[in-house]
């Protein structure tokens, strides 16, 4: 099946790659046998379409039900304009300030940190595209994106980057990003509940 890669991220050594299966629109994560994320230096770039022939993961953990594991692919094109093909393809794509992001599902730390808790309240993905109502800008820090709060009484929204693309200051209003939730995760020495973290894995068209 024809495959466009929409993302690449780092995930310790190794890359998380994403992609949208053209003829059905349905969003997924290119495994390899053995369940193993690609390597950093793979050829599955941004914006290039495969063809993919895969099999359906089998131990899926929702809301991460996005896993193929790759068989055979063949390099076929490059797409010549990936955020308007997204824009124009039929996918979903979540608008406006974060709490929209996830069918509004989200839980918010202190510190702004988005994720997802409850697994009895799970958004049917766990990734989405998501153009946001106002500019994000890159934190100090050179590692998150900022959301403005819209006075003192809410707090900023901060999207930790995990994308290979190189930062940019400013993410403006009105442009195309994919947004992602990390795996299940809790600290070793913590007894809260595992959650999902909310990432930002790019951007598209600046």
């Amino acid at each position: 099946m024809e495959i466009l890669i929409t993302s690449k991220t780092h995930k310790g050594n190794a890359a998380c790659v994403g992609g949208l299966i053209l003829d059905n629109n349905r969003l997924v994560r290119l495994l390899n046998p053995g369940n193993w994320d690609q390597y950093a230096d793979t050829d599955l770039n941004i914006g290039d379409i495969w063809d993919i022939q895969f099999v359906d993961r089998e131990d899926t953990e929702p809301p991460h039900i996005e896993d193929i594991i790759i068989q055979n692919r063949t390099f076929l094109r490059d797409i010549g304009g990936i955020s308007n093909h997204l824009r124009n393809c039929g996918v979903d794509i979540y608008r406006g300030a974060p709490t929209q992001i996830f069918e509004g599902r989200l839980g918010w730390t202190g510190n702004g940190s988005g994720y997802i808790g409850n697994r009895k309240n799970l958004p049917d993905n766990s990734v989405g595209f998501w153009i946001s109502d106002r500019d994000l800008t890159l934190d100090d820090d050179g590692k998150h994106y900022n959301y403005p709060s819209e006075n003192d009484f809410i707090r900023t929204k901060r999207f930790p980057y995990v994308g290979f693309e190189s930062e940019v200051q400013i993410i403006p209003s009105g442009a195309l990003m994919r947004i992602s939730l990390a795996r299940w995760w809790k600290p070793d020495d913590s007894d809260m509940n595992e959650r999902c973290y909310l990432q930002l894995s790019g951007w598209y068209g600046i």
